[in-house]
This record gives structure tokens, C-alpha cells and sequence, in this order.
């Protein structure tokens, strides 16, 4: 009768090890993933409304995760964040200031978009002034050193009045340079027709 007994108790006990490991199991990814808050996030220009043309580099200063933004998507994600709570996200982008975020947190998924601020020493209105100054310009964005004009290139300038200008390594954001540019192929039709595009330089940037 007592073997019968202990037989049962031992049987009674294997059957619910099962479901006690599953039960700590639950517990514990519910008590990992409870109170947690996660950031998606988005990097845009201010100037073009896209995402910057270049590595965007992303810190959350307190906990110091870091992500580098390659894509063309823009887009970063930060976890295992406490929800109800401050974050400060530091942003920088080859042509803008370094910037921060204030972004309160609450708990999940929260989606965020980031603008990035910045000024434009070439854009649309710059390009306006400077041809009706006749001091407008065709923008390049060459390597350490500036492709020197050939004598083709010297005719053209001479030819439409203007004047390409290389920024070499250290050019402006490119989305300032692409309003700069495209406003000047406007003016360029205007005066001129298409005849220029068929003897302008290939490397002028947003030239198509």
C-alpha cells in the first residue's frame, strides 16, 4: 500500500515539473518584456524633407546605445527603454550641427520622427540673386582636389555666362547644393533653351 502510495506521489510530481517550467517560463519573458519601451525612429532633412545623404550617426545619451544609419531609409531603432521617461537622442550628419532630442517615452512602440535643422549658404533664392548679378555658378562636388577646367570648359563658361564652382572635399549639405543647382538649370532653360545640356559637364551635380 505505501509503495502504491509513494508510486503516485512520484508520478504527481513528474507530471506538473512540466508545468511549472512552463509556467517560470512565461514569467520570465513576461517580466523581461513588462514596462519596456522601445524607439523607432526617423531622420529627415529640414531642408528637403528626405532622409540626409550621407551616414547618420544616433546615440541615446543616457543609456548609450548607439545605432549608425547606412540606408536610404533613415530609420534607427533603440530598446529595452524605460516607459514614462525622458530620453535625450543625439544626432549628427555630415553637414549639420550636432543635435539633440528631447523624446518622452511611453510604454511599446513609440515612433518618432527627427528633423534635422540646418542653414543653407546655397539654395534656390541664392541662385536667383546671383544670376541676376550675373555671379551664378554650376556646383561640383569633386575629391581633395578640384578638377581644373579644360579648355571646353573654360568656352562654356564664357559662352553662357557663368561659372562652375568645385567645393572639393568640403562641401555644403548636399540637399542646399541640389536647390542651389536646380534652380540654376531652370534660369539656364529660360535664357538658353536645352542647348547648354548638351555641352555642360557631366560631374555638375543633380544634373540628369
Amino acid at each position: 500500500m505505501l509503495e502504491a502510495l509513494g508510486e503516485s506521489n512520484y508520478m504527481l510530481k513528474k507530471n506538473c515539473i512540466p508545468k511549472l517550467v512552463f509556467k517560470l517560463v512565461i514569467w520570465l519573458v513576461c517580466s523581461f518584456s513588462f514596462g519596456q519601451a522601445t524607439i523607432i525612429g526617423k531622420v529627415i532633412s529640414e531642408i528637403s524633407g528626405e532622409v540626409p545623404i550621407s551616414d547618420i550617426y544616433v546615440q541615446e545619451l543616457i543609456t548609450k546605445q548607439s545605432f549608425i544609419i547606412t540606408g536610404s531609409l533613415g530609420k534607427f531603432e533603440l530598446e529595452h527603454l524605460e516607459p514614462n521617461k525622458n530620453y535625450t537622442i543625439e544626432i549628427l550628419a555630415l553637414g549639420y550641427d550636432k543635435q539633440q532630442f528631447q523624446v518622452y517615452l511611453k510604454e511599446g512602440i513609440n515612433e518618432v520622427e527627427f528633423e534635422l535643422k540646418a542653414s543653407c549658404e546655397y539654395n534656390a533664392e541664392r541662385a536667383e540673386i546671383e544670376w541676376n548679378n550675373g555671379k551664378a555658378k554650376l556646383l561640383l562636388i569633386g575629391s581633395i582636389a578640384p578638377i581644373a577646367n579644360s579648355p571646353s570648359d573654360k568656352r562654356f563658361e564664357k559662352k553662357f555666362k557663368i561659372k562652375y564652382h568645385d567645393f572639393g572635399c568640403s562641401p555644403p549639405i548636399e540637399a542646399c547644393v541640389k536647390s542651389y543647382n536646380e534652380r540654376i538649370f531652370e534660369l539656364m532653360d529660360e535664357e538658353y533653351g536645352k542647348v547648354w545640356r548638351k555641352e555642360v559637364r557631366s560631374d555638375v551635380e543633380f544634373f540628369n
